[in-house]
């Protein structure tokens, strides 16, 4: 890495910690200069506002969090599995990465036009890598899915709609042990067979 990228992601390392202390609103590239032991002009040049600085904060983020999913899930063998290890690495990493997940949940950042399109382009992507999952169980025999595009986007929205929930409870020793039950529902339902 030359001086230059080194900087820059110095910069961004710092303004990550800063954003997720202060939020974005409060967070001043005086800040942001002062963390790097830099003049804010130094930071001009890498960055032309703090909007720009952000979106590499979260899209830094963004490459963590599908890399850390995408890992998981492939040390998988079965989709079963597979579908597990989305969930529960997905509850696991979505509140460490402060920045992104502010980016995705905030109304209020949501005229920055960048957080607009990683809101849509995310979106996409954990439908098409679910979707991906589930293609993967139906054609071994482990899922009986009538409308994979249906199952993927239901699947996806109760998992963010119990976000919350478990994020409020990250300290209780039980809680791999409810999202196991969890995902069992959610793979075997409630009707007895």
């Amino acid at each position: 890495m030359d001086k230059r990228t080194d900087l820059k992601q110095k910069i961004t390392d710092a303004a990550g910690i800063i954003f997720d202390k202060l939020g974005f609103r409060k967070a001043s590239m005086d800040e942001i200069a002062m963390a790097v032991k830099k003049k804010k002009s130094s930071i001009y040049y890498y960055f032309t506002s703090k909007e720009e600085v952000f979106s590499a904060v979260v899209l830094q983020e963004a490459k963590v969090f599908r890399t850390t999913i995408m890992q998981a899930v492939e040390k998988e063998t079965n989709p079963q599995e597979k579908l597990k290890a989305f969930v529960l690495t997905r509850m696991q990493i979505i509140d460490k990465l402060g920045n992104f997940n502010k980016a995705l949940k905030d109304k209020r950042l949501m005229h920055l036009e960048f957080v607009e399109r990683l809101k849509r382009l995310y979106d996409k992507e954990e439908v098409r890598l679910f979707k991906n999952i589930l293609t993967e169980g139906v054609n071994s025999g482990f899922f009986q899915i009538y409308d994979i595009d249906l199952a993927a986007t239901a699947i996806i929205t109760s998992m963010r709609g119990m976000e919350s929930t478990f994020l409020n409870s990250k300290n209780d020793p039980e809680l791999d042990k409810r999202i196991d039950g969890v995902i069992y529902t959610i793979l075997y339902g409630i009707v007895k067979r």
